[in-house]
């Protein structure tokens, strides 16, 4: 059998879906090709194997690097599994680790292979010394490792750890209501993380949609977008149809007021594009309007559930995250976001529905919500 170069991809929990495997598996084969451009992606044995068809591999491993659903990857040599190739493919492939002291770590994916893995590691290992490699079991400084398929096998060396999760478009739509700061696109990448399809809807206070798209908004969204390989949808909707009405709103209870009104939105676009849910980068406590009290008068404007995978974050941990993807410093760069905009310096927390209620119909919150998407624009990414 010839030697290929290929990369060597494992799934973790797509792996325990059991007769639903092979949908998620697939997801995840269609996100790699339009993450990577490569059109020839092979399943094997519990695992998948790229063939980069002259592509570039290092922007390949970095598509590979933010693709959710996989466990780790390696790029590898897809050989033949008779010990003399095994022992070919490392001696001619992995001549840059003769000077360091290897390690070989077998799996058998084929139990009716005639040898053990310890058997496997022993035999290839001395014809590695033969050929001047340094094994050494206790303290290796590369460790190579050998699968066994049928009539095949794959030699890797550096694994590289994924994102995990599931491949994003398994679990269907939601809508994240963006707001710029660190918390929601945080909160969205979580979403993509569990396989959720993700758009994105913003509320500005810019005299119009064009000026909004010169924001930080658009960048922080091609961040995210770098992580979700469907089209994303953008919805800016301008913020002046509620500030016209927010004279006649006490400012302690204008932000859950404010809040609620992005949700009337939110149902009107779900009940038009299908999403299952919004999302909100919410963390109990940590600002007036996310009291628990404040979080349940604001939900119940909404039709649809409403899914906050940071509830229970602390700042730090929010904004370690946020560094490791890549949004914390879109996120920080000066902006007027509406809610704080809204915000005064001593809101309630203890904003009650019947008062909110009250307000809303007092302010006639159904023809606001009619303005403000007939301002509405949609960018698409």
């Amino acid at each position: 059998m010839s030697v290929e170069r290929i990369f060597n991809i494992h799934f973790g929990e797509i792996a325990l879906k059991g007769k639903n495997r092979r949908i998620f598996e697939q997801k995840l084969i269609d996100n790699i090709k339009s993450a990577t451009g490569s059109k020839k992606i092979k399943s094997v044995h519990g695992r998948l194997l790229l063939y980069p068809e002259n592509k570039d591999s290092e922007g390949i491993a970095k598509a590979l690097e933010k693709t959710f659903g996989i466990e780790w990857f390696s790029e590898s040599f897809y050989t033949g599994n008779s010990l003399e190739e095994l022992s070919d493919v490392i001696i001619k492939g992995c001549k840059n680790l003769k000077e360091s002291a290897i390690k070989l770590e077998t799996k058998r994916s084929d139990k009716t292979y005639p040898l053990t893995s310890p058997e496997i590691n022993q035999k290839v290992g001395l014809t590695l010394e033969k050929s001047g490699f340094k094994v050494d079991l206790k303290n290796p400084q590369k460790i190579i490792y050998i699968e066994i398929l049928k009539d095949s096998a794959v030699i890797s060396t550096d694994k590289k750890r994924g994102l995990g999760g599931l491949p994003v478009g398994s679990s269907g739509r939601v809508l994240s209501l963006l707001s710029g700061g660190i918390d929601s696109p945080v909160a969205s990448w979580l979403m993509m993380k569990r396989g959720c399809t993700v758009d994105f809807l913003h509320l500005h206070a810019f005299p119009t949609n064009e000026k909004a798209m010169e924001s930080k908004i658009i960048p922080l969204v091609k961040k995210l977008k770098e992580y979700h390989p469907p089209k994303i949808k953008l919805f800016l909707v301008p913020y002046g149809a509620f500030y016209e009405k927010s004279f006649e709103i006490s400012p302690k209870n204008e932000l859950v007021v404010f809040r609620r009104f992005i949700l009337h939105i939110a149902n009107r676009l779900a009940e038009k594009n299908g999403y299952l849910g919004f999302v909100t980068g919410d963390s109990i406590g940590q600002v007036a309007s996310q009291t628990i009290e404040n979080l349940y008068t604001t939900n119940e404007a909404a039709d649809y559930p409403v899914y906050r995978p940071l509830i229970g974050y602390d700042k730090k941990e929010i904004i370690d995250l946020a560094e490791r993807i890549g949004t914390y410093q879109i996120s920080i760069e000066k902006y007027k976001d509406c809610c704080s905009l809204v915000a005064e310096k001593h809101p309630s927390t203890k904003v009650k529905l019947e008062t909110a209620r009250m307000i809303e119909k007092n302010i006639r919150i159904e023809e606001v919500v009619d303005k403000a998407i007939q301002n509405m624009s949609v960018v698409e990414f």
